[in-house]
């Protein structure tokens, strides 16, 4: 008989089964941890349960008619509030999802800045200064994807032959939730914002003992869906500051965002992940890009 369990982190409400009571686990909405609390009879042995003989009956009718209750008013519920209710659960789950890849992915980054002292590259370059790969590629074993990292042929481009033929065997993390493209793309919609006065300019990337301003408000990875070629996660191409609006969801082709209906998720240099809405200010998201701009931001701007 299922039980109506509401979350003490964000308060989402959620319909579970039986089998699961006394159990922990994670919201499915926000992701932290949760207990589930032992709503079903505890079995003592073949057949019988924690109720005596005489209140089995009564008691089992009185868990049906609250569950009934609390189902009808689930089902009031959504049929009162109807898709908002259901898209909003579902909006907010793609969002918590794109949030903890992005965490993952800027730890990536982090740990590869802790041993080479900076950044990487956003493009691995031949001696000719050719784009060759990713810098996906290249953080790779600061993802346990040391045995994929090395299948790569790092003097060869992204599409040469030996590249392309484990293109397909993209690491999840880079693979946005909300993906039309399912498991048989292997696009990413995870990038850095690239360009003068960013994190990584044309003379190369900074190191992170090099930021000015709060690694706490200051960008590092974010979501963004432009219009390239192909989108491979191995293709060497980042939103460029210069040719932003500085809008989210913007119109622009390198505007970040384009993903979720209200705004993007992104990740800031302390490796934290966030979101930030479409009525983010010009000003504040360009103050978020730049790491020595020097611009002051209130302490809740991320929260």
């Amino acid at each position: 008989m299922p039980f109506l369990f509401t979350c003490p982190h964000c308060r989402t409400q959620t319909q579970v089964e039986d089998q699961y009571s006394g159990r922990s686990g994670e919201c499915v909405t926000c992701g932290k941890p949760i207990d589930i609390p032992r709503f079903a009879p505890k079995r003592l042995g073949s057949g019988k349960t924690g109720l005596s003989g005489a209140t089995k009956p009564f008691g089992w009718i009185v868990a049906a008619s609250v569950a009934l209750v609390l189902l009808g008013c689930l089902v009031f519920a959504v049929f009162r509030f109807g898709g908002q209710t259901v898209q909003r659960l579902s909006s907010n789950r793609t969002r918590n999802a794109s949030i903890r890849n992005l965490e993952k992915i800027a730890a990536a980054l982090n740990a590869y800045a802790a041993e080479h002292k900076t950044y990487p590259p956003p493009a691995l370059l031949d001696a000719n200064g050719k784009p060759l790969l990713s810098w996906r590629v290249l953080i790779l074993p600061y993802l346990d994807e040391d045995e994929l990292y090395d299948k790569f042929d790092l003097t060869k481009d992204w599409t040469s032959e030996p590249n392309m033929q484990i293109v397909y065997e993209m690491p999840a993390v880079f693979r946005h939730p909300d993906s039309q493209g399912g498991f048989t793309t292997p696009e990413s919609d995870y990038y850095l914002v690239v360009g003068a006065n960013t994190l990584f300019p044309p003379k190369g990337p900074m190191s992170p003992d090099k930021i000015v301003d709060s690694p706490t408000q200051t960008l590092l990875v974010i979501e963004g869906n432009p219009s390239v070629p192909t989108g491979m996660w191995t293709e060497p191409i980042d939103l460029d500051f210069a040719k932003m609006s500085g809008q989210i969801n913007g119109s622009r082709k390198d505007d970040p965002g384009q993903l979720l209906e209200d705004g993007a998720a992104m990740a800031t240099v302390d490796g934290r992940g966030h979101f930030l809405s479409d009525d983010t200010a010009v000003t504040v998201f360009n103050a978020l890009v730049t790491p020595a701009g020097g611009e002051p931001l209130p302490d809740d701007t991320l929260d």
